[in-house]
């Protein structure tokens, strides 16, 4: 096997493990765009509709039905909208005030949203023995967790690409070593004989030339 031979192999190879690496991840990451693009289309609607009629919370709800989102998507588009309100060239300030007051409703009713679900039943159970008149001391230590949670997620992301790029590595160095290993005689140039002899050919002594 020659060199470019076996650079074409190794190069074969890593691009059949990115492939299945790919084929692993492409569907959770064009889940996750579908879901961002549905969620800027919901918020530009409530956007929209705030003009010409401005929906309450159950209202809302039942739009995002149609959108496929859930309470944490909902907050999300109300903070994305509440950004664009303050931002725009055309501020409005009972604009940014309806879309500030709706994130706050679901901040404050649904402070768990977007945690594991264990870590959220457990929270959900402290809530239930403190009370509802006290569940905005939970908040903070939500917020705190719900920080942790998006932190782990994107360092999960980091971790998977550093990964895939150790493996890459890992291969290529596979290979190259199994490459000179069991092929030694191709990577070694013979000596001839007269060659040979002469690497072994005697030195002569001090003063044989006198």
């Amino acid at each position: 096997m020659s060199w470019k031979e076996f650079m074409a192999l190794v190069l074969l190879i890593e691009v059949m493990v990115l492939l299945g690496m790919l084929i692993w991840a492409i569907p959770a990451i064009i889940d996750g765009i579908i879901k961002t693009n549905r969620r800027n289309r919901f918020g530009k609607e409530l956007s929209e509709l705030f003009e010409k009629n401005k929906l309450d919370r159950q209202q809302i709800e039942i739009l995002s039905k149609e959108y496929y989102l859930n309470s944490k998507d909902i907050q999300l588009a109300a903070r994305r909208q509440f950004k664009n309100a303050l931002t725009s060239e055309q501020a409005k300030k009972n604009k940014s005030d309806y879309f500030q007051a709706l994130f706050e409703d679901y901040e404050r009713d649904e402070p768990f949203e977007g945690l594991p679900s264990d870590v959220r039943l457990h929270l959900e159970r402290v809530r239930e023995v403190l009370g509802k008149e006290n569940d905005h001391m939970l908040q903070p230590l939500a917020s705190q967790l719900q920080d942790l949670n998006d932190e782990n997620v994107r360092k999960h992301k980091k971790m998977w690409w550093v990964s895939v790029a150790s493996l890459m590595i890992g291969i290529a160095s596979l290979a190259f070593a199994a490459y000179v290993y069991y092929k030694p005689a191709e990577n070694m140039q013979p000596v001839g004989a007269q060659e040979h002899n002469k690497l072994i050919q005697p030195t002569p002594k001090d003063g044989a030339a006198d």
